[in-house]
């Protein structure tokens, strides 16, 4: 069982393999950083140890307020586990914090983990201004008696694979090549609320779903996509976006999934929604009659992919 805290603190080790960073989506990159931290940790008989933080540090010190995460604490904790992580620290992200030098960080993960040796990806810095570059942490290594590792990126074609690009791709409803950078399908989680049952009333009923608002959310459009409901994924459609067929809502995005061949109440139940394809842009229809035909096609295009 997965060991966690909340600083560093808190533990007391004799020794460790240590990786730092954000994991935001725990995409392939990380996973194979991972891999990497397990094999070192064993290779010396330690456990591996992932530090990392919430709120994400860009979302501090840039002081964003529109969505932002590709995984919410618990979507991230539960991945790091399965993926054998022994300890993971997750630590609250604040100026102070962002304030410390690289040293003296690293002299915290040395006094409490018995740190022996750094997994870090490419281009990783850390401490005040980011001074604690790979060189610098090197430098620190061989001071104090802990090593650095430095993995090397992790491509899809000839792309880097990092969160801020699957943001990207997310941001313009491309989860197909979302799903290849992150080794599975990009999801989101929610609980189903009370809507005003107009897709019931014209034949498609829609399970509505309230989520974090910090989670990042496709480009609005239709989705294929599976619905985990009771462990099982069946397959269904979803638009996001502001239902211009029937208002002039700008503000509000509703989140409306309906899953193909089901009937049941799904009211308070906790679904989670896996991305496949887009299927295509949110539309204004001039009329139910043609909104019910584009629904059709959709769910048939669904069907057939």
């Amino acid at each position: 069982m997965m060991i966690r805290a909340s600083s560093i603190a808190e533990l007391s080790l004799d020794k460790a393999c240590v990786t730092i960073g954000s994991f935001d989506g725990v995409h392939a990159g990380h996973k194979r950083l991972i891999e990497k931290l397990k094999d070192s940790a064993e290779g010396i008989k330690a456990p591996a140890v992932v530090i990392t933080f919430f709120p994400h540090p860009a979302v501090v010190i840039k002081n964003l307020k529109t969505p932002y995460y590709l995984s919410t604490q618990d979507e991230k904790t539960a991945q790091l586990e399965a993926l054998g992580v022994d300890v993971l620290i997750t630590i609250p992200f604040t100026v102070e914090l962002a304030a410390l030098s690289a040293s003296e960080f690293m002299q915290l993960l040395f006094r409490h983990l018995g740190l022996r040796k750094l997994i870090v990806g490419p281009g990783f810095a850390l401490g005040k201004g980011r001074f604690g570059t790979i060189e610098v942490l090197s430098g620190i290594g061989k001071d104090m008696g802990f090593d650095v590792l430095v993995m090397g990126p992790e491509n899809f074609g000839d792309t880097i694979i990092s969160s801020s690009k699957i943001r990207q791709l997310i941001e313009a409803g491309d989860v197909q090549t979302a799903a290849q950078f992150l080794g599975n399908y990009y999801s989101i989680q929610g609980f189903v609320v009370k809507g005003d049952a107009r897709g019931h009333k014209i034949g498609f009923p829609t399970a509505n779903l309230d989520i974090w608002q910090q989670k990042l959310l496709p480009a609005p459009g239709v989705y294929r996509c599976f619905t985990m409901l009771d462990g099982k994924p069946l397959l269904s459609v979803i638009n996001i976006g502001y239902r211009p067929t029937f208002s002039n809502n700008s503000n509000r995005v509703f989140i409306e999934v309906h899953i193909l061949d089901f009937d049941g109440d799904l009211y308070g139940k906790e679904l989670q929604v896996q991305f496949t394809h887009r299927l295509r842009g949110e539309i204004k229809f001039p009329s139910f009659e043609e909104l019910i035909h584009q629904i059709q096609s959709d769910i048939q295009a669904a069907r057939e992919l």
